[in-house]
């Protein structure tokens, strides 16, 4: 008997799997493997120890054969991978040969990051809103505590962008700032308000949706109009009180004041145009699936995967609805551009208004239509099964087909397919479409990414929640996210994007020959002749670009300009900028 096991475990070694079921029979027959690899004559401690060591590896291997990945961390390996593959993508945007890719790359990246801050900053302060004011309170609290909540937005945007822009810069020093530093300044601190205010917006009139008017669709309109004539009255009295502080020291306007009240006016379009699109997205969802989702757009996972193919068609059908009613107001604008002119001061200011908040309204309508359609489409399919691997999957996707989409944008203004220049201004419509576009891309990509980050700080605030309440840890993490991200935003990504967004021929032709002139210098084939023709050229590519003169003759020099045919004198300080 032993010598026919003994065969039989030479032909055939147990393996892991096979040891499992003679564990259940009270492990004999490993006793009994490890009891014939030993020779005869051994001694019984070693039997024992044999026999201890391989019973001590049953634990290991079942665990090993039955254990499978949890959802966290599969979603953790596919935000790993994913994210790799993503940054690399970046590398070969952001430094494409082609100038309008760079542009649209950095445009998207700016937008999602600002984005990503926005939401994450909100949602940190208003968790504590929720937590310690609005908890045990009725429905009209916490609409009456949300509208409070969008005012003290609205007012801290208006302040901050006073003292970012230099408008009120006599309060606090008599100098007198840098205008390029200042413009940079107060753009990063536009953008970041105007979206928290944004999402602030959407949370005080949805709290309205969601506590009062939530009995049908129709009736879910019913705050849109409201946040309309909400915001245009807030708006009117915030004008009336930066046009006092503008006029009130010397009566005039002066470029920092002038640079306040254009920025703040921006940064109001799009908290009007994210909020009430929002909204009216809601109601879509609402008509479309037969339920209302939550004030923050969420719906519980047996409804998100339950939607249909119909139904995720009807949503993005939706979204390129509002693409196509986003280039009417550019169309009226260009069309009417004379007429506008020709009205009062007062009503062509309030026409180009309402027109850029339409504006916004459709792009931003867009782009929430895209993201919930295909973040349908994505759940129901029936591949994942778990809200935090959805978002992983969602971001990537969006990405990836975001960026595709800014070639193909690319190739449409290249072929001219909206027309040639001189054709009535339609290439300026079609390359206001194309920002429009980016705009809602960096939407989607931004919240989608914004989804990931959220899910991971809620998980880590509540992992900690024995030694700190989740709340204030959510709040703390936020802060120090946004204090991370924020800075080197500000400094390299939007500063690159204004950059690019430069839209002179001749900065252009500089940037292009610095890169030129570096690749030059760093050659050991260029000689030195050629190395001094291409210095030369590169000032004079300065002069033109930055506007500067000449520089004056010093006093017994004089310049000369050689050429083919012939010498001549090169007019100083006075003459024509950009002169060689």
């Amino acid at each position: 008997s032993s010598s026919f096991v003994g065969a039989r475990a030479r032909t055939a070694p147990i393996s892991r799997r096979s040891m499992r079921p003679a564990a259940a029979d009270g492990g004999m027959a490993v006793a009994l493997g490890a009891r014939m690899a030993v020779p005869r004559g051994s001694g019984p401690m070693l039997l024992k120890v044999m026999a201890l060591v391989a019973l001590a590896c049953l634990p290991l291997a079942e665990s090993v054969e039955e254990e499978k990945a949890s959802a966290t961390e599969t979603a953790v390996s596919v935000m790993l991978l994913g994210s790799i593959g993503f940054q690399m993508l970046l590398f070969y945007l952001v430094n494409w040969p082609d100038r309008d890719i760079r542009k649209y790359s950095w445009q998207v990246i700016s937008q999602t990051i600002s984005i990503f801050c926005s939401v994450l900053l909100f949602q940190g302060f208003n968790g504590l809103v929720e937590a310690y004011v609005i908890k045990d309170g009725g429905p009209y609290w916490e609409v009456t505590v949300d509208m409070l909540q969008l005012v003290v937005w609205l007012t801290g945007m208006q302040l901050v962008l006073a003292v970012t822009s230099g408008a009120v810069n006599e309060l606090f020093t008599s100098d007198v700032p840098e205008m390029e530093k200042v413009e940079l300044n107060v753009k990063s601190w536009s953008v970041l308000f105007s979206h928290t205010t944004g999402f602030a917006a959407i949370n005080a009139w949805g709290s309205l949706q969601q506590n009062i008017f939530y009995q049908s669709p129709l009736i879910t309109l019913i705050p849109i109009p409201i946040g309309w004539f909400g915001l245009m009255f807030m708006y009117h009295g915030y004008d009336n009180v930066r046009e006092y502080i503008a006029m009130s020291d010397d009566g005039v306007k002066d470029e920092f004041e002038h640079l306040w009240d254009e920025e703040t006016e921006e940064a109001e379009h799009d908290v009007a145009g994210l909020s009430l699109s929002f909204l009216t997205v809601q109601t879509l969802r609402f008509t479309i699936s037969g339920t209302l989702p939550n004030q923050e757009g969420i719906e519980q996972w047996h409804i998100l995967s339950a939607h249909t193919s119909a139904e995720c068609s009807r949503l993005l059908t939706c979204g390129l609805a509002f693409f196509a009613l986003s280039l009417i107001p550019l169309f009226l604008e260009h069309r009417f551009e004379a007429w506008l002119h020709h009205l009062p001061h007062w009503w062509s200011q309030k026409m180009h208004r309402v027109i850029e908040i339409l504006n916004n309204f459709a792009t931003f309508g867009n782009a929430w239509c895209f993201f919930f359609g295909v973040k349908w489409a994505v759940a129901s399919a029936g591949y994942i099964h778990e809200n935090a691997l959805l978002s992983v999957v969602l971001a990537l996707l969006l990405s990836f087909f975001s960026f595709c989409f800014i070639f193909v944008f690319d190739k449409v203004l290249d072929n001219n397919v909206f027309g040639h220049s001189g054709a009535e201004g339609s290439p300026d419509v079609a390359s206001h479409a194309v920002e429009k576009l980016i705009t809602a891309l960096g939407i989607l990509i931004g919240f989608s990414w914004e989804q990931c980050f959220d899910t991971a700080v809620d998980v880590v605030s509540e992992g900690f929640e024995e030694t700190c309440p989740p709340i204030v840890t959510k709040l703390v993490m936020s802060i120090m996210l946004v204090a991370i991200v924020f800075p080197a935003w500000r400094l390299y990504i939007l500063k690159t994007e204004q950059e690019l967004n430069d839209q002179s021929l001749a900065k252009v032709v500089l940037h292009t020959a610095a890169g030129m002139h570096r690749d030059m210098f760093m050659s050991k084939e260029v000689d030195e002749h050629a190395l001094d023709l291409a210095h030369l050229k590169m000032k004079h590519h300065r002069r033109c670009a930055l506007g500067i003169s000449h520089a004056a003759s010093t006093e017994g020099l004089v310049h000369l300009q050689v050429t083919a045919s012939g010498i001549r004198k090169v007019e100083s300080a006075g003459g024509e900028p950009g002169s060689p």
